[in-house]
């Protein structure tokens, strides 16, 4: 009962302290973003908070919005006072968050839109749609009705409050689902380096087209050389990386913009953060489908090289993959001076149970022996198929006496197999370096010891005589 009673206390802790620092975040991220306003204090093209709404719903579902709903409302009424208004716009930002998520968990994928190119575009597209027609639209007709603004001012305040919201939910929002995934490993130093190399180039690059050049020379597309680095990190360092870059990208070009440099200058400020903001929110877009794009082909990559050492049936290595991993060992083998086994195993009366019983029953036998090879075997071990009724195992720091002991384990395994038909086999043993220097002559070695136990075998039963052997060494 007490255990209960601390778990339960343990996981309404860790709820409040979730609930507590997403309103922060909120809050604060809000305080940032109104810092860019021009044309209304309440609304701006840099705001964060709509994707730290759009993140923390597809994340943590849709009961967060309550403390969504108070973040907006203390956030507007920071800026304006306690006022009417400032209910109806905290509304209307949580409800633009939740039909954000919605659309995204039918149409996209939910959490997991950024896994694919095409639920990449979807979730860019459905978050355009809620910011543009959702939260905007509703808040600026609040501030209107309200006495904070004038209608006069509704298009301009409408597209600036729009444009934010799509920016901080296509910016921000990728940042909130990345990183609160599983991570898949640390990167090799190898990967470090060229991770550190990547966003050294996005920040020189950054700084020398958003600080480097004049307003004077704002016609020429220098914001093209953005586009290289980005595609560094997407197809090389992975989608986290990614979104990385093309925040950090974006908080340059903010700051460049906003102190008179860059290409993106206009007659305002508003108006040259209008095109800033624009232009990186769809460039973000890009880089994560393309990251997206790239995250899938490593994956196609990886399961292609696995279906190509990979026997299909039973699901244990090949004979691509056997005869690698024999030379693996027989180079570990020269540096440590210890010996390895290889022993060849075949399967007896296979082509009688598919004569007699068919081939869907052989087959089912086939893989019966497989999980019982396996089994059978050490993690540091290989077991592979051959092919046919033919399997190998490869026994690493073993000898002839430790190879016995596999073979003994394999033959008492089928023995309290009680599925029919019933499975024996026979079995050969090279070890290296006695019995060759090559893959090919240990697997010689092994099938010509092999074969001499089964024509013992064939022997004795043309005799009327009982096997009393099953294994054979090459030595």
């Amino acid at each position: 009962m007490w255990s209960k009673l601390k778990a339960l206390r343990t996981g309404l802790g860790r709820e409040q302290t979730i609930l507590a620092s997403l309103v922060l975040a909120y809050v604060v991220t809000g305080k940032l973003g109104l810092a860019y306003s021009f044309d209304h204090p309440a609304a701006s093209l840099v705001w964060p908070p709509a994707g730290v709404a759009l993140g923390a719903f597809l994340v943590l579902g849709y009961r967060v919005w309550p403390a969504i709903l108070l973040a907006a409302v203390l956030l507007y009424a920071a800026v304006l006072g306690a006022v009417p208004a400032v209910l109806l716009m905290g509304a209307s930002n949580t409800a633009e968050g939740m039909l954000a998520a919605y659309l995204i968990n039918r149409y996209a994928g939910g959490r997991h839109a950024l896994q694919t190119p095409q639920n990449c575009v979807r979730f860019a597209a459905l978050t355009a749609l809620a910011s543009f027609a959702g939260g905007a639209t509703i808040g600026t007709a609040a501030l209107a009705l309200f006495g904070h603004a004038e209608w006069s001012e509704y298009g301009v305040i409408w597209l600036n409050w729009s444009v934010g919201a799509f920016a901080g939910s296509v910016i921000v929002g990728p940042m909130v689902m990345l990183f609160t995934q599983g991570s898949k490993g640390r990167w090799k130093p190898r990967q470090t380096a060229e991770a550190v190399a990547a966003f050294l180039s996005i920040v020189l690059i950054g700084v020398a087209v958003f600080f480097g050049f004049p307003a004077e020379l704002r016609d020429y597309p220098v914001e093209l050389t953005c586009v290289p680095a980005l595609l560094w990190a997407a197809f090389r360092l992975g989608r986290r990386s990614a979104i990385v870059a093309a925040t950090l990208l974006t908080s340059l070009a903010i700051a460049g913009t906003l102190e008179g440099f860059g290409p993106f200058i206009r007659n305002t400020p508003s108006g040259s953060l209008l095109m800033t903001v624009g232009f990186m929110s769809l460039t973000t877009v890009m880089t994560l489908a393309i990251a997206a794009l790239a995250a899938e082909y490593a994956v196609a990559e990886a399961q292609l090289r696995e279906l190509v050492v990979t026997d299909p049936l039973t699901g244990l290595p090949n004979y691509r993959r056997l005869v690698d991993v024999l030379g693996t060992e027989i180079a570990r083998s020269n540096r440590n001076d210890r010996p390895f086994s290889v022993v060849f195993f075949d399967m007896d009366g296979l082509k009688r149970i598919n004569d007699e019983l068919g081939h869907l029953i052989g087959s089912r036998a086939v893989c019966r022996f497989a999980e019982t090879l396996r089994a059978a075997c050490r993690t540091t071990d290989t077991a592979a198929r051959y092919g046919g009724d033919e399997f190998v195992a490869v026994l690493p720091d073993t000898d002839d006496e430790g190879a016995q002991l596999v073979i003994r384990r394999v033959a008492e395994r089928l023995a309290e197999d009680h599925d029919k038909p019933e499975l024996s086999v026979s079995a050969g043993v090279a070890v290296y370096p006695r019995d060759g220097g090559t893959p090919t002559t240990l697997l010689s070695a092994a099938d010509r010891a092999l074969y001499s136990v089964k024509a013992e075998k064939a022997n004795a039963r043309r005799r009327g005589v009982v096997p009393i052997r099953e294994w054979s060494s090459a030595g």
